[in-house]
């Protein structure tokens, strides 16, 4: 792709307890962006990790003017930790993935060759690498969401997607959990939006502990599909989206608990 056709991008990346991965994750994505465009950052979203994350963080934007840091004081979920990274995007894209290492961010290109007529471009696992459970899990969560709320993408949790800014002039941000993915696409289907899927690699996960298939996440995405399945099947054309809300406004809706 040619540097000079791509939009400024913002690049966001929720960590919760990922030491051994943010480090890498952050230098790789610093050495694909360079290549990609001229303007770009990198938004990590520290969601109150306990381990050696937040000072890992700090030091790398301090030797990256293009790295900055949101933290919360306490962990907060991953729908929260991605509304905030949104809400501190400054650029015409924004692009978002997870900071475990399982996908290849040289395919970001593979989501920009198609943003220019498309609103939302969204990744697939075309050979997911994770084990039979969560495969499973996955599974049941797409045809439960198929079926409530008439959302057809194939790989819906796949942390990696690419969407116009102005998407969140229209789409809002109430999920605090893993709902947060269903949320969003539910509403660019409701509103019309254009969306794009694209296959991307996928790769098993070495360092760390996913949080996907904890009991307490799996729970409160249920809560948060049950509680959020009105607005989401009735959606007014005129609501305010995620950058229309006033900053009073701009807490989720939902408790943690």
């Amino acid at each position: 792709m040619d540097v000079a056709t791509v939009k400024a991008i913002s690049v966001i990346f929720p960590a919760y307890n990922e030491q051994t991965n943010i480090l890498k994750t952050v230098e790789t994505a610093q050495r694909v962006l360079c290549q990609i465009t001229p303007t770009w950052e990198i938004i990590v979203v520290n969601d109150g990790s306990h381990d050696d994350t937040g000072r890992i963080c700090d030091d790398l934007m301090a030797r990256y003017a293009e790295v900055s840091v949101v933290s919360h004081p306490t962990n907060r979920g991953y729908g929260a930790a991605l509304r905030s990274g949104i809400l501190a995007a400054r650029h015409d894209l924004i692009f978002f993935s997870d900071s475990d290492g399982q996908f290849d961010l040289n395919e970001i290109s593979r989501l920009l060759a198609h943003i220019d007529q498309h609103d939302v471009v969204v990744g697939y696992r075309a050979k997911r690498q994770d084990p039979i459970h969560r495969k499973i899990n996955a599974w049941g969560w797409k045809m439960l969401v198929r079926t409530m709320l008439g959302v057809r993408v194939r790989d819906i949790d796949c942390a990696f997607k690419l969407f116009r800014k102005e998407v969140f002039h229209r789409i809002q941000v109430r999920a605090i959990g893993a709902m947060v993915n269903t949320e969003i696409l539910c509403q660019a289907t409701g509103f019309g939006m254009r969306i794009k899927e694209v296959p991307v690699s996928h790769f098993p996960r070495y360092h760390g502990q996913p949080t996907g298939a904890n009991i307490r996440v799996v729970l409160r995405a249920f809560r948060e599909l049950f509680k959020l399945w009105t607005k989401l099947r009735y959606l007014a054309h005129d609501q305010r989206g995620l950058y229309s809300t006033p900053e009073s406004e701009r807490h989720p809706a939902l408790p943690q608990s």
